[in-house]
Protein backbone atom coordinates (compact mmCIF):
# COMPACT_ATOMS: atom_id res chain seq x y z
CA UNK A 1 0.00 0.00 0.00
CA UNK A 2 1.52 3.32 -1.13
CA UNK A 3 1.54 5.68 1.85
CA UNK A 4 3.29 8.72 0.39
CA UNK A 5 4.16 10.56 -2.82
CA UNK A 6 7.42 12.41 -3.39
CA UNK A 7 7.79 14.84 -6.31
CA UNK A 8 11.22 16.06 -7.34
CA UNK A 9 11.49 19.54 -8.86
CA UNK A 10 15.07 19.77 -10.17
CA UNK A 11 15.10 23.45 -11.10
CA UNK A 12 17.17 26.10 -9.31
CA UNK A 13 18.04 29.71 -10.02
CA UNK A 14 21.57 29.00 -8.76
CA UNK A 15 23.05 25.70 -7.62
CA UNK A 16 24.52 25.90 -4.11
CA UNK A 17 28.20 24.88 -3.97
CA UNK A 18 27.52 22.14 -1.38
CA UNK A 19 24.44 20.62 -3.09
CA UNK A 20 24.69 16.96 -4.08
CA UNK A 21 21.08 16.61 -5.29
CA UNK A 22 20.05 16.50 -8.93
CA UNK A 23 19.33 20.12 -9.81
CA UNK A 24 19.41 22.24 -12.96
CA UNK A 25 19.79 25.99 -13.29
CA UNK A 26 16.65 26.68 -15.31
CA UNK A 27 14.19 29.60 -15.07
CA UNK A 28 12.28 29.03 -18.33
CA UNK A 29 8.59 28.91 -17.39
CA UNK A 30 7.69 26.84 -20.46
CA UNK A 31 10.15 24.13 -19.38
CA UNK A 32 8.65 24.22 -15.88
CA UNK A 33 5.13 23.73 -17.28
CA UNK A 34 6.16 20.86 -19.53
CA UNK A 35 7.85 19.14 -16.61
CA UNK A 36 4.82 19.38 -14.32
CA UNK A 37 2.56 18.03 -17.07
CA UNK A 38 4.95 15.10 -17.43
CA UNK A 39 4.90 14.49 -13.67
CA UNK A 40 1.14 14.04 -13.96
CA UNK A 41 1.55 11.74 -16.97
CA UNK A 42 4.03 9.68 -14.95
CA UNK A 43 1.52 9.38 -12.12
CA UNK A 44 -1.00 7.98 -14.62
CA UNK A 45 1.39 5.06 -15.20
CA UNK A 46 1.02 4.07 -11.54
CA UNK A 47 -2.70 4.46 -10.97
CA UNK A 48 -3.07 0.68 -10.79
CA UNK A 49 -1.37 0.70 -7.36
CA UNK A 50 -3.22 0.75 -4.04
CA UNK A 51 -3.01 4.10 -2.25
CA UNK A 52 -3.56 5.18 1.33
CA UNK A 53 -1.78 8.52 1.19
CA UNK A 54 -0.65 10.12 4.42
CA UNK A 55 1.76 12.65 2.94
CA UNK A 56 2.80 14.40 -0.25
CA UNK A 57 6.20 16.08 -0.41
CA UNK A 58 7.44 18.40 -3.16
CA UNK A 59 11.21 18.70 -2.90
CA UNK A 60 14.14 19.75 -5.01
CA UNK A 61 15.99 21.57 -6.33
CA UNK A 62 13.89 24.61 -5.60
CA UNK A 63 10.14 23.96 -5.92
CA UNK A 64 9.46 27.61 -5.12
CA UNK A 65 11.19 28.54 -8.38
CA UNK A 66 7.92 27.38 -9.96
CA UNK A 67 5.04 29.81 -9.88
CA UNK A 68 2.60 29.16 -7.01
CA UNK A 69 -0.13 28.72 -9.62
CA UNK A 70 1.83 25.89 -11.24
CA UNK A 71 2.41 24.17 -7.90
CA UNK A 72 -1.27 24.63 -7.11
CA UNK A 73 -2.16 23.07 -10.47
CA UNK A 74 0.10 20.12 -9.65
CA UNK A 75 -1.53 19.39 -6.29
CA UNK A 76 -5.06 19.90 -7.53
CA UNK A 77 -4.40 17.64 -10.54
CA UNK A 78 -3.02 14.88 -8.31
CA UNK A 79 -6.14 15.22 -6.15
CA UNK A 80 -8.31 14.48 -9.21
CA UNK A 81 -6.41 11.23 -9.73
CA UNK A 82 -5.82 10.21 -6.09
CA UNK A 83 -7.99 11.60 -3.29
CA UNK A 84 -5.89 13.95 -1.16
CA UNK A 85 -8.80 15.48 0.76
CA UNK A 86 -7.92 13.86 4.09
CA UNK A 87 -4.13 13.86 3.67
CA UNK A 88 -2.78 15.46 6.86
CA UNK A 89 0.55 16.64 5.41
CA UNK A 90 1.23 18.18 2.01
CA UNK A 91 4.67 19.81 2.08
CA UNK A 92 6.66 21.96 -0.28
CA UNK A 93 10.25 23.19 0.03
CA UNK A 94 10.74 26.93 -0.46
CA UNK A 95 13.69 29.29 -0.59
CA UNK A 96 13.38 32.49 1.45
CA UNK A 97 13.75 34.81 -1.53
CA UNK A 98 10.92 33.41 -3.67
CA UNK A 99 7.38 33.66 -2.31
CA UNK A 100 5.20 36.48 -0.95
CA UNK A 101 2.02 36.39 1.15
CA UNK A 102 -0.13 36.18 -2.00
CA UNK A 103 1.95 33.24 -3.26
CA UNK A 104 1.56 31.31 -0.02
CA UNK A 105 -2.17 32.03 -0.12
CA UNK A 106 -2.36 30.27 -3.48
CA UNK A 107 -0.48 27.29 -2.04
CA UNK A 108 -2.77 27.12 1.00
CA UNK A 109 -5.90 27.16 -1.15
CA UNK A 110 -4.56 24.19 -3.16
CA UNK A 111 -4.22 22.08 0.00
CA UNK A 112 -0.54 22.62 0.80
CA UNK A 113 -0.34 22.85 4.60
CA UNK A 114 3.36 22.56 5.41
CA UNK A 115 6.41 24.44 4.14
CA UNK A 116 10.08 23.67 4.65
CA UNK A 117 12.15 26.83 4.38
CA UNK A 118 15.82 26.63 3.42
CA UNK A 119 16.99 29.16 6.01
CA UNK A 120 20.38 27.50 6.76
CA UNK A 121 21.55 30.37 9.02
CA UNK A 122 20.58 33.80 10.31
CA UNK A 123 24.18 35.03 10.22
CA UNK A 124 25.03 36.89 7.00
CA UNK A 125 28.62 35.62 7.02
CA UNK A 126 27.41 32.01 7.12
CA UNK A 127 25.02 32.59 4.23
CA UNK A 128 27.86 34.08 2.19
CA UNK A 129 30.10 31.12 3.02
CA UNK A 130 27.36 28.73 1.88
CA UNK A 131 26.78 30.64 -1.35
CA UNK A 132 23.14 31.34 -0.48
CA UNK A 133 21.27 34.08 -2.31
CA UNK A 134 19.03 35.27 0.51
CA UNK A 135 19.45 37.45 3.59
CA UNK A 136 18.32 36.88 7.20
CA UNK A 137 15.56 39.44 6.60
CA UNK A 138 14.24 37.31 3.73
CA UNK A 139 13.78 34.40 6.14
CA UNK A 140 11.79 36.50 8.61
CA UNK A 141 9.58 37.81 5.81
CA UNK A 142 8.97 34.34 4.38
CA UNK A 143 7.94 32.88 7.74
CA UNK A 144 5.61 35.83 8.37
CA UNK A 145 4.05 35.52 4.91
CA UNK A 146 3.41 31.78 5.28
CA UNK A 147 1.81 32.25 8.70
CA UNK A 148 -0.43 35.08 7.52
CA UNK A 149 -1.52 32.89 4.60
CA UNK A 150 -2.67 30.25 7.09
CA UNK A 151 0.21 27.77 6.79
CA UNK A 152 1.07 27.01 10.41
CA UNK A 153 3.23 23.91 9.98
CA UNK A 154 6.70 25.28 9.23
CA UNK A 155 10.14 23.67 9.17
CA UNK A 156 13.41 25.59 9.06
CA UNK A 157 16.56 23.99 7.67
CA UNK A 158 19.82 24.76 9.46
CA UNK A 159 23.37 23.94 8.41
CA UNK A 160 26.25 23.66 10.88
CA UNK A 161 29.94 22.86 10.50
CA UNK A 162 30.50 25.88 8.28
CA UNK A 163 34.06 27.09 7.80
CA UNK A 164 34.93 29.65 10.48
CA UNK A 165 31.73 29.02 12.46
CA UNK A 166 32.35 29.30 16.19
CA UNK A 167 30.33 27.73 18.99
CA UNK A 168 29.16 31.24 19.86
CA UNK A 169 27.97 31.70 16.26
CA UNK A 170 26.03 28.46 16.53
CA UNK A 171 24.39 29.48 19.80
CA UNK A 172 23.45 32.83 18.28
CA UNK A 173 21.82 31.03 15.37
CA UNK A 174 19.95 28.65 17.67
CA UNK A 175 18.62 31.54 19.71
CA UNK A 176 17.04 33.02 16.58
CA UNK A 177 15.78 29.69 15.19
CA UNK A 178 14.00 28.83 18.43
CA UNK A 179 12.54 32.31 18.95
CA UNK A 180 10.45 32.02 15.79
CA UNK A 181 6.90 30.58 15.47
CA UNK A 182 7.99 27.32 13.83
CA UNK A 183 7.43 23.76 15.00
CA UNK A 184 10.16 21.77 13.24
CA UNK A 185 13.90 22.28 12.75
CA UNK A 186 16.19 20.17 10.58
CA UNK A 187 19.89 20.62 11.35
CA UNK A 188 22.32 19.17 8.82
CA UNK A 189 26.07 18.94 9.12
CA UNK A 190 27.75 20.52 6.11
CA UNK A 191 29.20 17.77 3.95
CA UNK A 192 31.80 18.33 1.23
CA UNK A 193 30.70 15.81 -1.39
CA UNK A 194 33.57 15.18 -3.76
CA UNK A 195 31.75 16.11 -6.98
CA UNK A 196 30.48 19.47 -5.72
CA UNK A 197 32.27 22.85 -5.92
CA UNK A 198 32.59 22.77 -2.13
CA UNK A 199 34.21 19.34 -2.27
CA UNK A 200 36.72 20.58 -4.81
CA UNK A 201 37.59 23.61 -2.65
CA UNK A 202 38.09 21.43 0.42
CA UNK A 203 40.34 19.09 -1.53
CA UNK A 204 42.43 22.04 -2.75
CA UNK A 205 42.72 23.41 0.78
CA UNK A 206 40.67 26.50 -0.06
CA UNK A 207 37.84 25.73 2.39
CA UNK A 208 38.44 24.34 5.86
CA UNK A 209 35.88 22.12 7.59
CA UNK A 210 35.72 21.79 11.41
CA UNK A 211 37.34 18.66 12.87
CA UNK A 212 35.41 15.80 14.45
CA UNK A 213 35.72 17.10 18.02
CA UNK A 214 34.32 20.48 17.03
CA UNK A 215 31.46 18.87 15.12
CA UNK A 216 30.57 16.73 18.13
CA UNK A 217 30.49 19.83 20.33
CA UNK A 218 28.23 21.52 17.80
CA UNK A 219 25.85 18.59 17.62
CA UNK A 220 25.62 18.39 21.41
CA UNK A 221 24.88 22.10 21.63
CA UNK A 222 22.16 21.81 18.96
CA UNK A 223 20.59 18.71 20.50
CA UNK A 224 20.53 20.04 24.06
CA UNK A 225 19.49 23.59 23.12
CA UNK A 226 16.58 22.42 20.98
CA UNK A 227 15.41 19.93 23.61
CA UNK A 228 15.37 22.73 26.18
CA UNK A 229 13.21 24.82 23.85
CA UNK A 230 10.64 22.07 23.35
CA UNK A 231 11.93 20.53 20.13
CA UNK A 232 12.54 16.81 20.66
CA UNK A 233 14.90 14.91 18.42
CA UNK A 234 13.20 12.00 16.70
CA UNK A 235 15.80 11.37 14.00
CA UNK A 236 19.49 12.13 13.55
CA UNK A 237 18.93 15.51 11.88
CA UNK A 238 15.36 16.38 12.88
CA UNK A 239 13.74 18.00 15.90
CA UNK A 240 10.03 18.76 16.30
CA UNK A 241 7.53 20.04 18.77
CA UNK A 242 5.08 17.39 19.94
CA UNK A 243 2.87 16.21 17.08
CA UNK A 244 4.83 17.99 14.33
CA UNK A 245 7.24 15.25 13.28
CA UNK A 246 7.53 15.13 9.48
CA UNK A 247 5.17 12.35 8.44
CA UNK A 248 6.75 12.00 5.03
CA UNK A 249 10.30 11.42 6.20
CA UNK A 250 9.05 8.96 8.80
CA UNK A 251 7.67 6.89 5.92
CA UNK A 252 11.22 6.42 4.65
CA UNK A 253 12.73 5.62 8.03
CA UNK A 254 9.98 3.14 8.89
CA UNK A 255 10.24 1.34 5.54
CA UNK A 256 6.74 2.22 4.29
CA UNK A 257 5.85 2.17 0.59
CA UNK A 258 6.08 5.43 -1.36
CA UNK A 259 5.98 6.60 -4.97
CA UNK A 260 8.57 9.03 -6.31
CA UNK A 261 7.80 11.12 -9.38
CA UNK A 262 10.16 13.18 -11.52
CA UNK A 263 13.83 13.24 -12.44
CA UNK A 264 16.03 11.15 -10.09
CA UNK A 265 13.08 10.26 -7.82
CA UNK A 266 13.13 6.91 -6.02
CA UNK A 267 10.19 4.69 -5.10
CA UNK A 268 9.63 1.65 -2.93
CA UNK A 269 6.57 -0.41 -3.87
CA UNK A 270 5.72 -4.10 -3.45
CA UNK A 271 9.21 -5.07 -2.34
CA UNK A 272 10.97 -3.31 -5.21
CA UNK A 273 13.04 -0.13 -4.94
CA UNK A 274 13.39 1.71 -8.23
CA UNK A 275 14.83 5.03 -9.38
CA UNK A 276 14.16 7.35 -12.28
CA UNK A 277 16.70 8.66 -14.75
CA UNK A 278 18.68 11.71 -13.67
CA UNK A 279 18.59 13.15 -17.20
CA UNK A 280 15.77 15.67 -17.77
CA UNK A 281 15.73 15.27 -21.57
CA UNK A 282 15.59 11.48 -21.29
CA UNK A 283 12.89 11.74 -18.62
CA UNK A 284 10.69 13.91 -20.85
CA UNK A 285 11.28 11.67 -23.88
CA UNK A 286 10.32 8.50 -22.02
CA UNK A 287 7.18 10.09 -20.60
CA UNK A 288 6.20 11.31 -24.09
CA UNK A 289 6.42 7.69 -25.25
CA UNK A 290 4.24 6.52 -22.36
CA UNK A 291 7.16 4.70 -20.70
CA UNK A 292 8.09 4.70 -17.04
CA UNK A 293 11.36 6.69 -16.78
CA UNK A 294 12.97 4.07 -14.52
CA UNK A 295 16.68 3.26 -14.84
CA UNK A 296 17.39 1.36 -11.61
CA UNK A 297 15.59 -1.61 -10.06
CA UNK A 298 16.43 -3.43 -6.87
CA UNK A 299 14.38 -6.36 -5.57
CA UNK A 300 14.44 -6.19 -1.77
CA UNK A 301 14.90 -9.70 -0.36
CA UNK A 302 13.94 -10.53 3.25
CA UNK A 303 17.62 -10.26 4.23
CA UNK A 304 18.00 -6.89 2.50
CA UNK A 305 14.81 -5.73 4.20
CA UNK A 306 16.30 -6.68 7.57
CA UNK A 307 19.45 -4.70 6.75
CA UNK A 308 17.39 -1.68 5.72
CA UNK A 309 15.42 -1.85 8.95
CA UNK A 310 18.74 -1.67 10.78
CA UNK A 311 20.25 1.13 8.67
CA UNK A 312 17.11 3.28 8.64
CA UNK A 313 16.06 2.44 12.18
CA UNK A 314 19.39 3.50 13.64
CA UNK A 315 18.65 7.01 12.35
CA UNK A 316 15.65 7.23 14.67
CA UNK A 317 16.11 8.30 18.26
CA UNK A 318 14.21 5.24 19.45
CA UNK A 319 16.70 2.99 17.62
CA UNK A 320 16.08 -0.64 16.68
CA UNK A 321 15.00 -3.85 18.36
CA UNK A 322 18.02 -5.68 19.70
CA UNK A 323 16.83 -8.91 18.06
CA UNK A 324 17.65 -7.42 14.65
CA UNK A 325 21.38 -7.50 15.48
CA UNK A 326 21.59 -10.52 17.77
CA UNK A 327 24.30 -11.94 15.48
CA UNK A 328 26.45 -8.83 16.04
CA UNK A 329 26.49 -8.75 19.83
CA UNK A 330 30.27 -8.48 20.08
CA UNK A 331 30.17 -5.23 18.11
CA UNK A 332 27.03 -4.08 19.95
CA UNK A 333 28.77 -4.53 23.31
CA UNK A 334 31.84 -2.75 21.97
CA UNK A 335 29.97 0.41 20.89
CA UNK A 336 28.05 0.41 24.18
CA UNK A 337 31.31 0.17 26.15
CA UNK A 338 32.82 2.96 24.04
CA UNK A 339 29.83 5.24 24.65
CA UNK A 340 28.49 5.31 21.09
CA UNK A 341 25.27 3.45 21.88
CA UNK A 342 23.10 2.31 24.76
CA UNK A 343 20.23 -0.05 25.50
CA UNK A 344 16.79 1.34 26.25
CA UNK A 345 13.85 -1.02 26.85
CA UNK A 346 15.35 -3.77 24.71
CA UNK A 347 16.31 -1.39 21.89
CA UNK A 348 19.72 -0.29 20.66
CA UNK A 349 19.95 3.48 20.35
CA UNK A 350 22.76 5.86 19.47
CA UNK A 351 24.19 8.34 21.95
CA UNK A 352 25.14 11.86 20.88
CA UNK A 353 28.67 10.57 20.23
CA UNK A 354 27.26 7.76 18.11
CA UNK A 355 25.22 10.04 15.89
CA UNK A 356 28.29 11.47 14.16
CA UNK A 357 29.55 7.99 13.24
CA UNK A 358 26.10 6.50 12.58
CA UNK A 359 26.91 5.40 9.03
CA UNK A 360 29.94 3.46 10.21
CA UNK A 361 28.01 1.83 13.05
CA UNK A 362 25.11 0.89 10.78
CA UNK A 363 27.46 -0.57 8.16
CA UNK A 364 29.03 -2.81 10.81
CA UNK A 365 25.66 -3.90 12.14
CA UNK A 366 24.40 -5.03 8.75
Amino acid sequence: MVKGIYIHVPFCSLKCPYCDFVSIEEKDVSIHKTYIKNILKELDLYLDKDYDIGSVYVGGGTPSLLSPELLSFLIESIHKKINLKKVPEISVEVNPENYSFKDFKVLKESGINRVSIGAQSFLAKNLRSLGRGHSPEDIFRTIDSALKAGIKNINLDMIYGISGQSLKDLEEDLEVFTSLPVNHISAYMLTAYKNTPLGVKVKKGEYFMPDGDQLLKMFKIIDEYLEEKGFHRYEISNWAKEGYECRHNLLYWKGEEFLGLGVSAWSYIEGIRFGNTKNLVLYNNMIDKGKKPVEFYDLITPEEERKERIFLGMRLKKGIELDLVKDKMDFVNQIIDEGFAKLEKGRLVLTQEGVLVSNYISSRLI
